[in-house]
């Protein structure tokens, strides 16, 4: 278990490609039903080209339902506006999750698996699988720090097994009081099996409010 964690976070390491900057700026709402279904929204403004063009604006729609302390599922909504060479496109993007958690002491573990499709009338539409490790550490009841790697495998495309993207994370949130927190984060998106492939150095800030 120990290695496979150890090589999943070590992964990014080998990626060699032209890199890019930006910058990821969210907001988000939480509010509970329930003890066990629960509502998100959020809106994110991301930018490229060392953060002086805008690369997409999105708001998502979620839902999530929890069996038990440790498995959960998702369904989302996302409506995105991206701007690319041609122009802007609009997409559509319906994604699910299966999330576990496990708990030691201070440090809990997420194992997700998320079905991604998006929809969009200038391309083919893409269907992603992605599987990925989060690892977490509370401080104190009001610092948490965390790091975590996904691995994106594109159904579409028979070749190089579909692995197509990697995305490595590392960061802090803090709880500013018992319904808002904040994040600050570092992410290295690595293209991968593609031609002239590009690296993106992420900084993001969020912000997150609970409803209730």
């Amino acid at each position: 278990m120990y290695k496979f964690i150890f090589i999943c976070f070590l992964t990014p390491l080998f990626f060699y490609s032209q890199e890019d900057f930006g910058t990821w700026t969210k907001i988000s709402f939480d509010y509970k039903l329930n003890k066990k279904v629960s509502f998100n929204s959020k809106t994110e403004l991301r930018t490229k080209d060392n953060s002086r063009t805008r690369n997409q604006f999105y708001t998502q729609l979620s839902t999530r339902y929890k069996f038990n302390k440790k498995l959960s599922i998702n369904l989302a909504y996302r409506l995105k506006s991206l701007n690319e060479n041609y122009g802007e496109e609009i997409q559509n993007r319906f994604h699910s999750d299966i999330n576990y958690k496990s708990k030691i002491e201070d440090l809990s573990i997420y194992f997700r698996l998320r079905t991604q499709y998006n929809i969009t009338y200038n391309s083919d539409n893409d269907w992603y699988e992605r599987t990925r490790l989060k690892l977490k550490y509370e401080f104190n009841k009001k610092l948490s720090c965390f790091i975590y790697n996904e691995f994106y495998f594109l159904i579409n495309e028979i070749e190089n097994n579909g692995f197509h993207k990697n995305r490595f994370g590392t960061g802090l949130e803090y709880k500013i009081s018992k319904s808002i927190s904040a994040g600050l984060k570092y992410l290295r998106i690595a293209a991968v099996n593609v031609e002239n492939p590009k690296t993106m150095n992420v900084i993001g800030l969020s912000f997150a409010h609970k409803l209730n």
